[in-house]
């Protein structure tokens, strides 16, 4: 696989950026914003799962329904799903044995690693891990809490 350099937004990260919550530097506006002329600012198709999964556990409403919302979180949107690829799926397997067992996080880590992306997240596990040399990753916040429209 090509290395393709750009951001990844963890789970969490994507959905405080569609709720205009997410809270950036003006360091890392300037890299959103030069990613997005680049077209290289990727979500995980795991994180599809996530969201839809804790729809369904109803710990996070989406309006009007999540089919409708996962439509409008692409059109005219710079972000671009990054697919589950037999290479991440191995590099994910790869993961040291103290990276925690978390599905998700070991798909979007791997992700990171092998598309040569940085991780934007507030997972402090990640956040770790990336101070640690296994991936590139970068502390992002929200802004204000609300419900994801």
């Amino acid at each position: 696989m090509a290395l393709i350099s750009g951001l990844l937004l963890d789970t969490h990260t994507w959905l405080w950026q569609q709720n205009q919550e997410l809270k950036l530097s003006q360091e890392l506006q300037d890299q959103m914003e030069q990613a997005a002329i680049g077209n290289a600012i990727f979500v995980s198709s795991f994180s599809f799962y996530e969201v839809a999964n804790a729809v369904r556990k109803k710990r996070l409403h989406l309006r009007p329904d999540p089919k409708s919302w996962f439509a409008a979180a692409f059109s005219g949107r710079s972000v671009r799903v990054m697919d589950i690829t037999p290479a991440i799926s191995l590099k994910a397997a790869e993961l040291p044995a103290s990276f925690h067992g978390d599905p998700g996080d070991r798909i979007i880590t791997a992700t990171a690693i092998v598309g040569n992306l940085t991780l934007l997240t507030n997972d402090t596990s990640l956040l770790r891990f990336g101070k640690q040399g296994l991936m590139k990753v970068t502390k992002v916040t929200k802004t204000r809490s609300a419900e994801i429209a």
